[in-house]
């Protein structure tokens, strides 16, 4: 790739970057709120469509704060050789105890707490099927985008870090997957035998949930039905499942998939999280309503890492070209 066709991309892929991770924080800040709540109970709190707008001032959870942990691994050697990479995901993951709690799972605190003590990254993880490292790999979609092997392999081992389970290698390799098919233009319905093919034969029970996801979007059921029988989300088969099918139900709509992810009894910010990402990248940033990106409490955290990220990005792309 020439530098004149970097520069030629670089307005397009900026504004895809900003929906990514726009699309992401603000999805997280939406459903911050009713995480913990049932369904009637949003609906109670909120009125019968739940909740709809993002709040004034609102913060992101553990789930966006991790996303940026990644970025600043990635900044820091995302050119490098996964084991090196790895390192500096692992440093990150350090440095992140020391950040405010947002609401971090036990999983990943209990994991970076291991990688503090100097157990190896290959070691650290614990064995566990919930979603906290589904909800971070996104931005290695975007980073490794024109380099599917190496997206793989480091949406893997990011995973395996923090949760050692077959459905969570599965379920990460198809979170950072979906943002790279976001990112080539695929349509959400098409992306399946895509994702289907990048997590054969890892976790039966991630297939099932992918599958069932697919058909369930395009039943007669009713959003509300639909979701109740793919999964609540705390598990990444079902966080992923939910989020893909709230953009197989709105595929041009942001905001509408958005809404639909959180208002569930559930995992609401990590299914609006993973939905808001990818629909995101697939969207751009003029799709996040403006309102709600005004909304975040730390919105300039996300805008110093658009300049980085996106050199990073057309770094790694040239060098794999002339490889």
């Amino acid at each position: 790739m020439s530098t004149g066709n970097i520069q030629d991309t670089s307005v397009d892929f900026e504004k895809k970057l900003r929906g990514y991770l726009f699309g992401t924080a603000c999805a997280d800040a939406l459903g911050r709120p009713v995480e913990h709540l049932t369904l009637e109970q949003i609906q109670k709190k909120y009125g019968v469509k739940g909740i709809l707008e993002v709040e004034p001032s609102a913060s992101w959870t553990d789930d966006n704060q991790l996303m940026l942990v990644i970025a600043r691994s990635l900044l820091r050697g995302a050119e490098c050789e996964i084991s090196e990479l790895m390192e500096y995901i692992a440093q990150e993951l350090v440095l992140w105890l020391d950040e405010h709690d947002l609401g971090a799972g036990s999983t990943s605190r209990g994991a970076a707490l291991r990688l503090k003590d100097g157990i190896h990254w290959s070691k650290s993880g614990i064995k566990s099927k919930t979603c906290g490292s589904l909800m971070r790999v996104g931005i290695i979609g975007f980073i490794y985008r024109n380099d599917p092997e190496k997206l793989i392999k480091a949406a893997l081992f990011s995973g395996r870090i923090t949760h050692s389970h077959t459905v969570l290698d599965a379920a990460s390799i198809a979170g950072a997957y979906a943002v790279k098919l976001a990112l080539d233009g695929i349509n959400h319905e098409e992306m399946f035998e895509s994702l289907h093919g990048v997590t054969e034969g890892i976790s039966q029970e991630f297939t099932d949930a992918l599958k069932n996801s697919y058909q369930i979007a395009y039943s007669g059921l009713g959003d509300e039905e639909a979701l109740k029988k793919i999964g609540q989300g705390w598990y990444a088969n079902e966080t992923f499942a939910l989020a893909y099918f709230c953009i197989l139900r709105y595929p041009k709509d942001y905001k509408k998939a958005v809404q639909t992810g959180v208002n569930i009894t559930g995992d609401s910010d990590s299914v609006g999280s993973v939905a808001g990402g990818i629909i995101g990248a697939k969207l751009g940033i003029e799709e996040v309503p403006a309102s709600w990106t005004e909304a975040l409490k730390e919105k300039e955290k996300l805008e110093e890492m658009v300049r980085p990220l996106l050199e990073k990005y057309f770094q790694i792309s040239d060098n794999k070209m002339r490889s």
